[in-house]
């Protein structure tokens, strides 16, 4: 069965609605854009009356007056002098000196059969000493001969198997603090300081 027709349809109606608020946005576009233009009454059709204008910068004067090339603030010719020839590296902007210091070379080690002077601690413990150095055992001042060097160590009691042995002195080498090389030297003592 059909159903009857009613003239109030809410399909049409919401078609005329649709069309209607359609035909407003279109009024309201064509009213902004002759509002841009001018108003649209007698003026000019420009294009150019609806883009938007900015500040130009209006030049006083010519910034060229002049040839750059024929008013040359130099009036030399820069490579027409001699060269330097000097060796611009021959001395260092910061003076000749190595500023860590340059080590000394590391002292041979002591042999079997040198004689040393000075005077060593009466102890088994490593004590500071200074004013040891080489000399001729035939010397007044030699008081001790070494009998044997024992390389990278600086422990004392490695002389203990050299029954021999009646002084013990260990040697350290540093540069900057840190250990270079090390020597236990076994001696014994001469004249007086033999034991």
């Amino acid at each position: 069965m059909s159903s009857p027709e009613n003239p109030g349809n809410p399909e049409k109606k919401q078609g005329l609605a649709c069309l209607g608020v359609l035909g407003v946005i279109a009024v309201v576009v064509l009213l902004l854009v002759f509002a841009n233009r001018g108003g649209g009454s007698g003026g000019s059709s420009d294009d150019t009356a609806a883009s938007p204008s900015y500040p130009t910068a209006t030049a006083t004067g010519d910034p060229y007056t002049g040839d750059p090339y024929t008013n040359s603030p130099s009036t030399s010719d820069p490579y027409s002098s001699t060269p330097d020839t000097s060796d611009p590296y021959s001395s260092g902007p910061y003076g000749t000196g190595d500023p860590y210091g340059t080590p000394s070379p590391t002292p041979s080690p002591y042999t079997s059969g040198t004689c040393l002077n000075g005077t060593l601690p009466d102890s088994t413990t490593a004590q500071s000493v200074s004013g040891v150095d080489e000399v001729s055992c035939s010397a007044s001042d030699a008081h001790y001969k070494v009998i044997e060097t024992i390389p990278l160590t600086s422990d004392m009691s490695r002389c203990n198997d050299n029954s021999q042995t009646q002084y013990a002195f260990s040697s350290r080498y540093t540069i900057n603090g840190s250990t270079i090389n090390e020597y236990v030297y076994c001696l014994v003592g001469l004249g007086s300081y033999a034991r």
